[in-house]
């Protein structure tokens, strides 16, 4: 009797298991999905604003009105050399870092120093470490594209934040949390190339 109530004990285990499991890697499937629909919509819709300034022949940047179901959405962030392509959303509240990269607000949206923040996790930049000068950075937005090289990696503390000033040359600064030190932010700087 005892052996068949831990058998039943044991199966019904392994069941809720693998279907804790299926929930959580479909979560992730859909998330992916899900980002991949709105990255390809916002190229869309930036790619639709630049033929409509082209056409009326304007020369004053010109503000798009993105719908989403979220937050303001700034631009797309490209970081080939780690295989992450992420919308950059206006701000950086816990809200707002839960969903994507976040964009500084008192720093520029395109020239000077654009500075950026996302977690420190595998669904965004865990491997921002790995970058090395020379990794190539794409950032495009409603004011256009830019391709950026790395010329800079290294800690900073949590209170520096030196970094974030605003720069003559257009730059781009990428801050995140260093795993296992509270105090500490890895910051990245690429420069147009």
């Amino acid at each position: 009797m005892l052996k068949k109530i831990f058998r039943t004990l044991i199966i019904n285990l392994t069941i809720f298991t693998a279907l804790l499991l299926i929930i959580i890697i479909g979560k992730g499937i859909i998330d992916k999905y899900i980002n991949k629909k709105l990255i390809a919509n916002t190229y869309q819709t930036f790619s639709e604003i630049e033929k409509e300034k082209i056409q009326k022949n304007e020369k004053e940047d010109k503000i798009a009105s993105i719908e989403s179901s979220r937050d303001d959405i700034l631009g797309i962030i490209k970081i080939e050399d780690i295989d992450f392509e992420g919308i950059i959303y206006e701000g950086t509240t816990q809200d707002i870092l839960k969903i994507g990269v976040g964009h500084f607000e008192d720093t520029p949206n395109f020239d000077g120093n654009v500075c950026l923040a996302a977690h420190n996790t595998n669904r965004f930049w865990a491997k921002l470490k790995n970058l090395k000068n020379g990794s190539k950075i794409v950032y495009t937005s409603y004011l256009g594209k830019r391709e950026y090289e790395v010329f800079s990696s290294k800690q900073i503390e949590e209170t520096d934040l030196t970094s974030l000033e605003n720069t003559e040359e257009n730059i781009i600064t990428l801050i995140t949390c260093v795993k296992g030190q509270k105090e500490k932010r890895l910051c990245v700087q690429a420069r147009e190339i």
